[in-house]
């Protein structure tokens, strides 16, 4: 996949899409889903702010909500675009949790391990596009 490539080798564009960060647990039940606001992202990973820790390591589940997604999509029919509920899911791991001053929040670096090809190439596609646009 594209996004094995070295830290920080994507550009990074401030967006703040809905997350939902939701870490491995024994049991499918037990798996809580973190409050969290995505403050940028990339090919490579997303920078979330949130109120609870996560241990550098642990490995997550990440879906983001990302609205136009689809339109990036190599494999997508375009006749029925429709910007609603469209995500990516991946499983990530946690590169780094800093502590925001003051102490009320955390800054939590994610990168991305496994994404579908596809969506991956959407997501690459959709960044890039912005970026050109900016």
């Amino acid at each position: 996949m594209g996004f094995d490539q070295e830290r920080r080798s994507y550009e990074r564009l401030p967006r703040q899409f809905r997350v939902q960060l939701i870490p491995f647990a024994f049991t499918h039940n037990r798996q809580p889903t973190l409050a969290t606001r995505c403050v940028n992202i990339s090919a490579g990973g997303i920078l979330l702010e949130s109120d609870t820790f996560v241990e550098v390591g642990e490995k997550v589940q990440v879906r983001l909500f990302l609205p136009r997604l689809n339109k990036y999509h190599p494999s997508y029919f375009k006749v029925f675009e429709s910007s609603v509920d469209q995500n990516l899911l991946a499983v990530a791991e946690v590169v780094r949790c800093e502590t925001n001053v003051p102490a009320s929040s955390y800054n939590i670096g994610i990168k991305f391990l496994d994404v579908y090809e596809d969506d991956w190439q959407a997501l690459y596609r959709m960044l890039q596009s912005e970026a050109e646009a900016r």
